[in-house]
């Protein structure tokens, strides 16, 4: 059976299962609410009386089966309609004094607009950092409008050469200056249609400087047909697929009209078109997901420019470049970059997102799914995510790693081998070996721990003390190995992608208070996202 029609019969089970919910709602509200607060400094209208404390958010812990397919992010979703009987009424639920309650039913709905957040603490970066805002739209390079679906702050760092990628994710619900809250995507296009100094990048800049903090001295936006052009003029790009992933494209040059695709883990070369899908499908996987498979494309990208041996012809490629993005780089500026780039190799290039840890997931005024920030959570991973590399391990050599392949999978040392470089470790070969390893190792040949990555090679391949082995070797040529066993499985090493490689988080609270006056109302006026 095609999977357009499969599509269409579970959304039909989904939409009876949906009218069933609606019609047990009321009893629910009244004999089960489960009611959740949120701060707001707005005028007190209530009388105080004591204040509910939330409960504790428990923490999932999947069981991973090898070659899993990521799903969304699990969240506590107690049963309760949006719009309660008429004779429920919340009782001892008033706000602390000075500020009124802004009511969150348990499916997340916001009864009243959240606090306008203070601007954010500017992030601290030495001189010379330069932060671009790269931008995909669902719109050609050469508009002015559309949705920005894809957000990366690029902070490029000349001493030592490093680069640092911080995804945000298109549901955001960011403030808007002269706007209110809506989603971070929907921030371009209001800033162009209406005029806003610098048009669509102007504000889109001023939002995320306000929002995290970071200021922005460029943007690159490209929109679906410059990215496949891109792509395609570099000859396709490499990347190592972790998780199985599945989907469905419109595609006109087909007689179908539209493309199954099914990437099962591995290496897989990719045109501009496919690369395409990979970093858009949201079909079977979370936005969270998407973003790392944007960053693993970019990465890509620039392991093609390093071995085409391009950075020296970007004078001569500049026109074309131009034809395909949107940007206020000039040439003198991407020169600049380039000049960073060739002095860099990867294990200086740090990916960070804004993700599980920082976001809840709440329901807009206007009845949209948005992700809502712990600001307290957010400052720390804004740091660790754009500061270079410590002076002491810059001067040292990375961790040399080598990996083990026992899999009857060829491919998946390829595959763990590109996961470890994300980490900054130095992978010196992958090898194919033959024997019976039905869990996966760590042996550790370094003789000291200072430093030393084996708690975070552990968390990546969910190994316990007992799993790692001791060997320390003096004049050692790696110092660590990695023996992928019949448990080895990819996918799993995707839920370490959110670690943010300092101290732990703090433990969020409800939203923080706050006295600023706003200076428009805020207000969600969301386009949705498509």
């Amino acid at each position: 059976m095609p999977r357009s029609v499969k599509r269409v019969i579970s959304s039909l089970a989904m939409m009876l299962l949906l009218v069933s919910m609606v019609l047990m709602g009321r009893w629910i509200a009244v004999t089960s609410p489960d009611v959740i607060y949120a701060w707001a400094t707005l005028t007190p209208t209530l009388t105080p009386s004591p204040t509910l404390t939330p409960s504790p958010t428990s923490t999932v812990t999947p069981t991973f089966t090898p070659f899993s397919t990521p799903t969304g992010e699990p969240t506590h979703t107690p049963t309760i309609t949006p719009t309660p009987a008429p004779t429920f009424t919340p009782t001892s639920m008033a706000p602390p004094p000075g500020s009124s309650a802004v009511v969150l039913t348990s499916t997340g709905v916001l009864s009243q607009p959240l606090p306008v957040p203070a601007p954010m603490p500017l992030a601290e970066q030495a001189d010379g950092v330069r932060n671009i805002l790269l931008l995909g739209s669902d719109q050609p390079s050469t508009d002015g409008g559309g949705l920005t679906d894809v957000i990366i702050v690029l902070s490029v760092n000349p001493d030592p050469p490093s680069v640092s990628m911080l995804s945000i994710p298109r549901d955001f619900y960011a403030w808007i200056p002269t706007h209110g809250f809506n989603k971070i995507n929907t921030a371009y296009n209001h800033g162009a249609r209406h005029e806003y100094p610098g048009g669509g990048p102007g504000l889109i800049k001023a939002v995320v400087e306000y929002n995290f903090g970071i200021p922005i001295d460029y943007y690159v936006r490209v929109g679906f047909n410059g990215f496949i052009n891109i792509v395609d003029a570099l000859g396709g790009v490499e990347v190592a697929v972790e998780c199985p992933l599945s989907d469905t494209f419109p595609d006109p040059s087909v007689p179908e009209g539209q493309t199954d695709v099914d990437w099962m883990p591995g290496i897989h070369h990719l045109d501009g078109k496919h690369a395409l899908w990979y970093a858009r499908s949201r079909w079977s996987t979370s936005d969270f997901d998407r973003n790392r498979r944007q960053q693993q494309v970019l990465r890509g990208l620039y392991r093609q420019i390093l071995s085409l041996g391009m950075i020296p012809k970007i004078p001569q490629l500049w026109g074309t470049l131009q034809e395909n993005v949107a940007t206020d780089l000039k040439l003198s500026d991407l020169l600049y970059l380039a000049n960073v780039g060739a002095r860099m190799d990867m294990t200086n290039v740090k990916s960070r997102f804004v993700g599980r840890q920082v976001l809840r997931s709440w329901t807009a005024p206007n009845g949209g799914a948005v992700l809502v920030p712990y600001y307290e959570a957010l400052i720390p991973l804004v740091e660790e995510a754009l500061a270079p590399p410590a002076s002491g391990r810059a001067a040292q050599r990375a961790f040399r790693v080598e990996v083990w392949n026992a899999t009857p999978y060829g491919e998946l040392g390829f595959v763990a081998a590109e996961r470890l470089r994300w980490e900054g470790l130095i992978v010196t070969n992958v090898e194919k070996v033959e024997g019976d390893y039905p869990r996966t190792q760590i042996v550790d040949y370094t003789t000291t721990s200072k430093g030393s990555p084996i708690y975070r090679l552990m968390s990546l391949y969910q190994r316990e003390r007992g799993d790692v082995v001791a060997e320390p070797t003096e004049g050692r040529e790696v110092d660590f190995r990695v023996i992928l066993g019949s448990d080895y499985d990819p996918c799993a090493a995707t839920k370490a992608y959110w670690y943010t490689g300092g101290e732990a988080l703090p433990t969020p609270t409800p939203l923080p208070q706050t006295t600023r006056i706003p200076t428009a109302t805020p207000v969600a006026t969301e386009t949705p996202s498509p």
